[in-house]
Parts: structure tokens; sequence; C-alpha cells
């Protein structure tokens, strides 16, 4: 078990790092763009890149994840999945594409009030580049090429803020320039991920086998509906706040949403690396004991640095983005109640998902985002960006109860095993600190 957390750690801290330069370098963007175009702007731009997130969450079908389960379950060859991803994203990006043309046509003045569509078509062109770079860099996840799984994300945040900086403060080009620099730095990431596959699986030979597709459909598709359920349960507020409110409480809100979710850094980590040694595990007893202990690590990590940010908001705030934002810092300090327990969530939601029962996440976040919806509706009008902290932290600590209560059934563990911390973890952290050190 020793040697296992061990490994796990390495990976979880290479993993980690990463994630420490794309936060350091997210707010180095998300200060550019805030400070360039202003509340309004920042939340015209929010909004601009949400509709091909939005794209491709719902085109996706869970290929990438289902690529890593299949990889380590080693039904199919890596090189025989990697020719069947870029085939159908391929297919996909196009659909996607076509798909977000039809909605800005008919429903972007009822959707998206107050935004240009020249910023929303442009936008769309991240659509195929994104599917592109998911169902691709999942092999690399799958094969537990963890360091180079992590450079291409990193490489794409760096490019992004370079651009950034060029187009917004040197040439001063605005809103269009902050999407294009998105757009620029999908294809640079996208070019250096191909050639890095191609080093590790070999040429990339597109190919459509039907067997890979029913299988990675089948399992994918799972966690394609849970997917779509947990993006909408982490941006349907922002929806609901330009609906109900304007743009500009959604550049106010966007600020306290962007750096309340810092706080996930070691749990997304920590369940990137988590999923395919789920998938690999054949010892029903390790896995029994191994993810309640990375769960309660996570939770109490992310617990203590939530305090921290909480007498740290105002300031951070401030400092970063100017007084303008100052009606931020309220709405942060609610979000890190739920950004703290959904912490906790993503571990045991990826454990789940390793052991092929990703329908399971369908239930807890469907009956989740219901309560989102229905509390931000009651809550904005009266509350305002406030309001929308309150019911976005309420329906993720509500997710995070289900899935202990659900997962300590499945696994036969106790619930406070799994969230309240043991005597040994402090040992433990100190030995697997000395090996990653």
């Amino acid at each position: 078990m020793n040697k296992q957390i061990g490994q796990f750690a390495i990976d979880t801290s290479i993993t980690t790092v990463s994630r420490i330069l794309q936060l350091a370098i997210g707010i180095g963007t998300s200060v550019l763009i805030a400070r360039a175009l202003g509340p309004k702007g920042r939340g015209i731009y929010s909004l601009a890149i949400l509709l091909p997130t939005m794209l491709t969450c719902f085109g996706n079908f869970g290929i990438g994840q289902a690529a890593v389960f299949h990889i380590n379950k080693k039904t199919y060859s890596p090189k025989e999945v990697l020719g069947n991803n870029v085939t159908l994203s391929l297919v996909l990006g196009i659909a996607g594409f076509l798909v977000g043309l039809i909605i800005l046509l008919f429903f972007g003045d009822l959707i998206f009030p107050g935004v240009r569509k020249t910023y929303l078509f442009l936008a769309l062109f991240l659509v195929p580049l994104n599917f592109l770079l998911s169902f691709v860099n999942y092999l690399l996840l799958g094969l537990q090429r963890i360091k180079e799984y992590n450079f291409v994300s990193v490489l794409r945040s760096l490019v992004f803020l370079a651009l950034l900086f060029i187009l917004l403060f040197v040439l001063k080009f605005g809103v269009k320039a902050a999407i294009t620099a998105s757009i620029l730095s999908c294809l640079v990431a996208a070019a250096v991920l191909l050639y890095l596959v191609k080093g590790i699986i070999g040429f990339v030979r597109l190919c459509f086998t039907s067997s890979y597709v029913k299988d990675a459909l089948r399992f994918g598709f799972k966690v394609y509906l849970g997917n779509i359920i947990g993006l909408l349960h982490y941006r349907i507020d922002l929806f609901l706040v330009n609906i109900l409110l304007n743009p500009m409480a959604v550049g106010l809100y966007s600020i306290a949403v962007v750096l309340a979710e810092k706080i996930w850094l070691i749990s997304q980590s920590a369940s990137v690396v988590l999923f395919p040694k789920v998938c690999a595990e054949t010892d029903e007893k390790s896995l029994k004991e191994f993810t309640p202990i990375v769960c309660r690590i996570v939770l109490w990590i992310a617990l203590i640095g939530a305090i921290s940010l909480l007498f740290l908001g105002r300031v951070l705030i401030v400092l970063l983005y100017s007084e303008k934002f100052a009606a931020s810092v309220l709405p942060f300090q609610i979000l890190l109640i739920g950004t703290v327990t959904m912490s906790g969530w993503r571990i045991l939601n990826n454990d789940l998902y390793g052991r092929g029962k990703p329908e399971l996440n369908i239930y807890i976040s469907g009956v989740s985002i219901v309560l989102n919806v229905i509390l931000n509706i009651l809550l904005i009008p009266k509350y305002g960006v406030v309001g929308a902290a309150w019911a976005t932290s309420a329906s993720y600590t509500f997710a995070f109860v289900a899935v202990v209560i659900i997962y300590a059934s499945i696994s036969g563990n106790n619930i406070w095993t799994v969230v309240v911390p043991q005597r040994s973890d402090l040992a433990l952290c100190k030995r697997v600190l000395r090996r990653v050190i």
C-alpha cells in the first residue's frame, strides 16, 4: 500500500506542479482580461467561450474517458484507440460547430442577451479543437504518461497568456483578441500533442472500428451524461446571473467563481491520476483502502486552503482586479464552502468511474443541479450574485454528502473512514512527502 501511495503521490505531485503553473498563468490571464476589458467586457468574454465549452461537453459522448478505461483494461491497443479517437474528434468537432451555428442563428439573442454575435461566431472555432485535444490527450492519461499529459496543458496556458498580452495590451484589439488568443493557443497545443503521441504510439492512422466505437459509447455515454450534468452544475449559475441580472453581474460573479475554483487544484490533480489507477486495479482490498486515504487527505488540504483564502479574499481580488471588483469578495468567500465539499466529491466520483459505475454520478448530479437551479431562481432576484453563491455552495455540498453515502455502500467502507482524518494519515503524509522530495 505504501508503495502504491508513494507512486500515486509522485504522479499527483507532477500533476499538481502542472496545475500550480496553470493556476499562476490562469490568474495572469484573468487579470489581463479583467483590466483590459473591465467587468462588462470580462462578462461578455466569459459568455462567448461558454458556448464552445458547452458544445464540447454535450458532443463528446465520454469518448476520452472510455479510452482511458479500455486501455487500462487492455481490451483494445493504444494504436487502435488513437486512430478511432482522432477520427471521432474530427466528425464530432464538425458536427458541434454546425450545431453551434444553428443555435446562434435562431436562439442567440434569447440565450446570450447583450453579447454581440460576432464574438459568439468566432468562439465556435474552439469546438473542433477542443474535441481533438480532449480525445487525444486522454490517451496519454490512459497510458499513465503523466508528464506528457500535463505538459500539453501547461503549454496551452502559456501560449494563451503570451497571445493575450500581445493582442490585448500591445495591439488593443478588445474582446475579439481574447477569443482569438484562445483559438490560436489550442492550435499550437494540438500540434504539439499529435507530435508527442506519434513518438509514443506511432503514426496516426485514421480508422473506424465498429466494435471499439460500440464499447466506447457503451461506457462513455454514461460518463457523457454525468459530464453534461456536471458542467451545467458548474456553469448554470453564470447563465442564470446573466438572465436574471446582466453581463456586468456575470463579470463580477465570474471572478469569484474563477478564484474559488482554484481550491480544486489538489483534488483535480489527484482525481486525474486516480481514474486510470482504479481502472487498472484488480485487488479489491487494496482499492477499498486506497481511495479513502486519498479522499481524506485531499479534503482536508482543501479545507485548510479555503480557510486561508477566506481571510485573504478581499486583498487578493482588489490587488489583482482593482476596486471595481470589490463586489466579488463576498460571493467568493461563500463559494469556498462548496469548492471544499466538491474536492471530496471529485475523488469519490472518479473512483466510481474507475469501477465502471459512471451512471451513479448521473443520479447524484441530476438531483444536485435541480436543487442548484431552484435555489438560484429563488435567491438571485433578492440577493444578486451573493444569492447565486449560496445556491451553488448548497448544491455542491448536497452532491458531496450523496456520493459519500453511495461510495461507502459500494466499497464497504464506513462513512467516517472516508471523511474523518485518521492517526495514520499524518505519518503516511510524512513518508510520502520524503519520497516525493
